[in-house]
């Protein structure tokens, strides 16, 4: 399976999957983008899937149904999906996974075996999604769940905020070389206008302060050594969200 990176929406990340014959599309914000990917006249969009159902991940939906006649499918859709659903799209099978908090129906889709993770706005490289429908608890669920994965997984999130996110992550630990390497490698990539996705999921397990809220360092870096993981996650995203 092949999966192209198209950008879009300014910092958007729009994933198409395909096989050479048949192809499925992942939070397609915009229509145009996609269509213009579809290059090859053998390859059939059969399948847009969703995370969840904010516009900038959904916009281009209706616009490609109409188009290519392909299936859409994810929170708010027709065709809904539940935790534990195997979906068949572009020559693999994809698991949903229910990751709520950025949103109350979030999902994930998980793809064992080519070890490929599409998270959405719940967990971004060096970050996470702000929390609108869900709450902290809900998020850190979530986060725990995907963390519990293999470290060789390779994670394609719904945005490229990855520099912000590790700026902010090496403002809560000056100290940590392990997020200044990993900073100095993103900004690098960005000079080079080359993508951040994917991150592997191993890398986001020692960088990502938000997969993280209960380990002793970041308890100590928020100034909480005694609290809960939730209440650590919850004060470091109050704190993304005025940084």
């Amino acid at each position: 399976m092949v999966v192209r990176i198209i950008s879009a929406l300014g910092d958007n990340y729009i994933y198409l999957l395909h096989d050479d014959r048949s192809a499925a599309v992942i939070d397609p914000g915009q229509a145009g983008p996609v269509l213009a990917a579809l290059d090859d006249p053998q390859l059939r969009l059969e399948l847009a899937l969703v995370t969840h159902g904010h516009f900038d991940h959904t916009g281009g939906c209706d616009e490609l149904a109409a188009a290519t006649g392909c299936a859409v499918a994810g929170p708010g859709r027709s065709r809904a999906l539940a935790d534990g659903d195997v979906v068949p799209a572009a020559g693999t099978e994809l698991h949903v996974m229910s990751v709520p908090g950025h949103t109350c129906d979030d999902v994930a889709y998980y793809a064992p075996a080519e070890k490929m993770l599409w998270t959405g706005d719940t967990l971004f490289a060096g970050g996470c999604g702000r929390i609108f429908g869900g709450g902290a608890h809900q998020m850190w669920e979530s986060l725990r769940k995907i963390r519990a994965l293999p470290d060789d997984v390779a994670v394609y999130c719904g945005h490229d905020y990855t520099q912000e996110n590790l700026e902010f992550a090496l403002h809560l630990e000056p100290k940590n070389e392990t997020v200044a390497r990993r900073l100095a490698e993103v900004r690098q990539l960005c000079r080079n206008g080359e993508p951040v996705a994917p991150s592997p999921l191993g890398l986001e397990k020692l960088t990502n302060p938000f997969l993280r809220a209960d380990s002793k360092a970041m308890k100590q870096a928020a100034g909480m050594p005694d609290a809960s993981p939730v209440e650590v996650f919850a004060e470091i995203r109050r704190r993304k969200d005025r940084w």
